[in-house]
């Protein structure tokens, strides 16, 4: 879902900034557009419909309502038979697998073990129902019209330019090099803090668990954020580059390993924020690593603009919270959020004189999770703070009790009580506080 946001002095997220200046409109598109590495993972849509189980005329049709209702009850089926926790275990079976080499120990018994894995979940109900429209004609347009990137690349920005707002913050963004290079976006967007940088997608070596040579490896996380001077921070290893590569690869005119042109423009997907050229001047760009024990790595974009015409000073903070609606994953999500006990990294570049420089953070400043690095930038002086996210929660979610928070809460209790701001959609009567 596409949502703009204005906000308003009197009337908005932001922090009131004690000036004279007059007041400032903000519009703000936040958005999860959907990797394009990812579009083909299995998304179902009912724009075409009825829905028919095969080409054969004579083949049963279903409704939309009706062919989600068998959607519904095949997943209710697979979460009480527990077939779902199966599809969980293999996959991280098959995520262990990856990073193991095939001498190492243990690896034949896992790979067993996976093998189990798949022939079970392959009875399950909701396998059963891809089989039975896997040649249906509807379902296999929504691949091509709805998910293809070349179509939804140009619709997204088509939207965008429709809708004017002053600041984008995406998430799933694995395209930051063509929205950059496209003539009509860049034109009035950007997400470079430095004019004089071009952007260019990281390279790995194609090693097996990752290599310390990666531009994304965990050591060199930090320096390529910084040194790309990108609002952009990508998921390193992700599994919408892993996908698109494989995708890219097997495309006609290509080999079967990465090709130099997959290597040179292929992103992962990860958080971006862009802004009008005309309208705000970069001053600051940090990132908030989140915690890891794999070779993975993300982090949180922090950017501060100033407004061209009125000085006003904005932060604008993005992320994408884990997804899955089960409670073990909203434990997540608030782990991600406070963790305490977890080894937190923050780094920034600030604009001094004429140069981009890296300044550290205020002597026994701490951060302890997402929210508190909101929170820093929401207590700052003369600024005003935004944080949009795709937080994959709702304020609706039961409240359940994490290591780090002393009483019941959820993410959206957590973000608000932490970071002091306030909810546009409570302010715009679209929620109603609980």
């Amino acid at each position: 879902m596409v949502k703009i946001l204005k906000t308003l002095a009197n009337h908005s997220p932001l922090r009131k900034r004690k000036s004279k200046s007059k007041t400032t409109t903000i519009r703000l598109l936040q958005w999860n557009i959907l990797a394009d590495g990812l579009g083909e993972d299995g998304f179902l849509a009912t724009e075409f419909s009825p829905i028919f189980e095969s080409a054969d005329a004579k083949s049963k049709s279903y409704s939309a309502n009706e062919f989600m209702k068998l959607v519904r009850e095949a997943k209710l089926a697979d979460t009480a038979s527990g077939m779902a926790s199966k599809f969980s275990e293999l996959k991280g079976a098959e995520k262990r697998l990856k990073k193991l080499k095939e001498s190492a120990e243990g690896y034949s018994e896992l790979r067993e073990s996976a093998r189990k894995l798949r022939e079970e979940t392959d009875r399950s109900e909701l396998v059963k129902l891809k089989k039975q429209f896997q040649n249906s004609p509807q379902l296999q347009k929504v691949d091509g019209e709805i998910l293809s990137w070349s179509k939804r690349s140009e619709r997204i920005k088509r939207i965008v330019l429709q809708a004017r707002p002053d600041v984008i913050t995406f998430q799933e963004m694995d395209h930051v090099q063509q929205f950059l290079q496209d003539k009509d976006f860049s034109a009035r967007y950007t997400c470079m803090v430095d004019v004089a940088k071009a952007y260019k997608p990281p390279t790995y070596t194609g090693h097996k668990g990752g290599s310390p040579h990666d531009d994304l490896s965990p050591d060199k996380y930090f320096h390529h954020l910084l040194a790309s001077r990108a609002a952009f921070a990508p998921k390193s290893y992700s599994n919408a580059y892993l996908f698109r590569s494989k995708r890219d690869a097997k495309a006609p005119g290509t080999h079967s390993t990465h090709t130099t042109h997959s290597i040179d423009t292929i992103d992962d997907d990860g958080c971006v924020i862009f802004w009008k050229k005309d309208t705000f001047k970069p001053v600051e760009l940090g990132f908030l690593g989140i915690p890891s024990d794999t070779e993975k790595s993300e982090a949180v974009v922090a950017l501060t603009l100033q407004h061209l015409k009125t000085d006003t000073m904005l932060n604008v903070l993005t992320a994408h919270l884990p997804s899955g609606d089960e409670h073990s994953k909203e434990l997540e999500r608030l782990a991600v959020l406070n963790n305490p006990s977890a080894n937190w990294t923050a780094r920034r570049i600030h604009f001094q004189g004429k140069d981009w420089k890296e300044v550290p953070y205020e002597k026994g400043v701490h951060f302890v999770g997402v929210t508190s690095y909101v929170k820093y930038f929401a207590d700052r002086k003369d600024t005003h703070t935004i944080f949009a996210l795709d937080a994959n929660s709702r304020p609706s979610f039961p409240r359940i009790k994490s290591d780090s928070s002393s009483s019941q809460t959820n993410v959206w209790d957590t973000i608000l009580q932490d970071t002091g701001l306030e909810s546009i959609w409570v302010q715009s009567s679209h929620l109603q506080k609980t």
